[in-house]
């Protein structure tokens, strides 16, 4: 699938949410990103693999040093910023999509709507689709956008920092939407 062919297609499905003058850049799947949310302290993991109910099958290792060191943060910035709440956002989301307009980013679920009532024409015959806004961030609270470095663990991944001073990785999923979105939200500007 082509880059422009994706957002191309479902373009009509935001017609009925973006505003005046607001046009559609960009638009990508997103998956939650799987990198930790909080510090990981190594003394604190090295202290819980101790623990005695681990050790006879009865406990569970809750560590996440792994896990920051395959996949890094996911999210920097405390309760309340924006790179909190967007990555709250998209965990709360079954199927989310980001939108990046010359207004806002936009965090999107897509609703598909069969036309017919009854019968195959429900599961197969024409549908309407429909975008409902489950977030939104103004442009001027975005300070820019980054790609994740390469790897095979992190094709997809872009950092978006935030004017707050937090930041949220976004996994674009297939990761060839992740440049055109990365292109639309703009390279880091500073205040």
């Amino acid at each position: 699938m082509a880059v422009k062919d994706y957002t191309t297609r479902v373009a009509p499905a935001f017609d009925g949410l973006l505003q005046d003058g607001e046009r559609l850049l960009a638009v990508s799947p997103v998956q939650q990103d799987p990198g930790t949310t909080e510090e990981v302290s190594v003394r604190d993991e090295l202290i819980d693999l101790l623990d005695p109910t681990i050790l006879v099958g009865l406990g569970t290792f809750g560590g996440s040093a792994v896990q920051q060191a395959v996949w890094g943060r996911a999210v920097i910035g405390g309760p309340g910023t924006q790179g909190r709440l967007l990555h709250e956002a998209i965990g709360a989301v079954t199927a989310p999509k980001v939108a990046i307009t010359n207004r806002r980013l936009l965090l999107v679920e897509i609703e598909v709507t069969p036309r017919a009532k009854g019968g195959l024409g429900k599961w197969f015959g024409p549908s309407d689709q429909s975008a409902r806004q489950r977030y939104a961030v103004d442009r001027v609270a975005i300070l820019g956008a980054v790609s994740a470095p390469a790897g095979v663990l992190r094709r997809g991944r872009l950092l978006t920092g935030f004017r707050d001073g937090s930041g949220c990785m976004l996994l674009c999923s297939p990761p060839s939407l992740a440049e055109p979105v990365v292109e639309a939200i703009g390279a880091p500007r500073g205040e």
